[in-house]
C-alpha cells in the first residue's frame, strides 16, 4: 500500500456493545514506514466514564483517567508485523456490527481503508496498544511462571517478562538461566490456551514451594495448581495435557 510511506492515522473503537467504562476510542498517527524507527502518537479516549466515582473504577483495575496521550517511538521489531497487517487492508469505508470494532486507516491523500478480518485486526491493535503502554511506562510486561514435567519426567519451572513491546518472552529457567523467546505466534497461543481456564484465587498461592506439581503463574501474583486452584475449561476434558504438550514445544 503506497500509504505506508507517508504519513496515515489508524482510527479503533471498540464494539458498540461493550458499555461504559470500558468502551474507547483510540487515534494511531503513524509517521511514514521508510525511516527505521517507527514514529507514532497514540490517544486515547474513554467514553462515558462520568458515572463511575474513582473507587468504582479502581476496584475494575481501570484508571481513573479518561485518556491516555504519548508520541514516541516503537522497537524496530513492530515494522514488519504491521507493515504486513496494513498491505492487507483493502479501500473502503468502515461500517460495523454492534459486536465488531471500528477500525479504519485514512491515508495522506484522505483514502480510507479497512481490514478483511476484524477479530484478528483487533488482537493486533490491542497489542499495539499494550506495547506503547510498556514503552511509555504505564504498564509492566505480563510477568508469567510455568512448571511442568518434560518429556523426560524432570520438573522444570520458568518465569520471566512476556513483552509486547519487544515482542517476545525473557524467562529463568529451573537453573537460573536468562533466555529469550522470540516466537510471538506460539506465545500467543500459550497466553491464549491459558487464559480460557478457571482460576480459583482463594486456593491459590503466593509462593509455589512444590517443585512437583503442574501449575502456573498468570501475572496476577499467584501460582495456579493444576485440578485444584487452576480447573480446566468446562468441557475440555483434554485441556491439561494440551497445555502442558505447548509448553514442552515452547520451551
Amino acid at each position: 500500500m503506497d500509504f505506508l510511506n507517508q504519513d496515515f492515522k489508524l482510527f479503533y473503537e471498540s464494539p458498540s456493545d461493550i458499555p461504559a467504562p470500558y468502551h474507547f476510542e483510540a487515534l494511531f498517527e503513524f509517521k511514514s514506514f521508510e525511516n527505521d524507527t517507527i514514529k507514532l502518537s497514540l490517544h486515547v479516549q474513554y467514553l462515558e466514564r462520568e458515572d463511575f466515582t474513582s473507587e468504582e473504577l479502581i476496584s475494575e483495575g481501570l484508571s481513573v483517567e479518561d485518556k491516555f496521550e504519548w508520541s514516541g517511538d516503537l522497537p524496530i521489531i513492530w515494522k514488519n508485523r504491521l507493515a504486513i497487517s496494513f498491505s492487507k487492508y483493502h479501500s473502503g469505508s468502515c461500517d460495523p456490527k454492534d459486536a465488531e470494532p471500528f477500525i479504519a486507516i485514512e491515508a495522506a491523500n484522505s483514502s480510507t481503508y479497512v481490514p478483511r478480518f476484524f477479530d484478528f485486526e483487533e488482537n493486533l491493535i490491542q497489542e499495539l496498544m499494550q506495547a506503547i503502554f510498556e514503552v511509555a511506562g504505564k504498564e509492566y510486561p505480563l510477568f508469567l511462571g510455568f512448571q511442568f514435567k518434560d518429556e523426560n519426567d524432570t520438573w522444570n519451572k520458568y518465569q520471566g517478562d512476556m513483552s509486547f513491546a519487544n515482542l517476545n518472552f525473557t524467562y529463568s529457567n529451573s537453573s537460573g538461566q536468562i533466555e529469550t523467546i522470540s516466537d510471538w505466534d506460539k506465545l500467543q497461543d500459550i497466553v491464549n490456551t491459558l487464559f480460557i481456564a478457571e482460576f480459583i484465587t482463594d486456593k491459590a498461592l503466593e509462593d509455589l514451594k512444590k517443585s512437583s506439581a503442574f501449575a502456573v503463574f498468570p501475572g496476577d501474583g499467584f501460582w495456579y495448581i493444576a485440578g485444584d486452584s487452576l480447573r480446566k475449561p468446562s468441557g475440555n476434558n483434554n485441556y491439561f495435557d494440551i497445555l502442558e504438550m505447548k509448553l514442552r514445544d515452547l520451551f
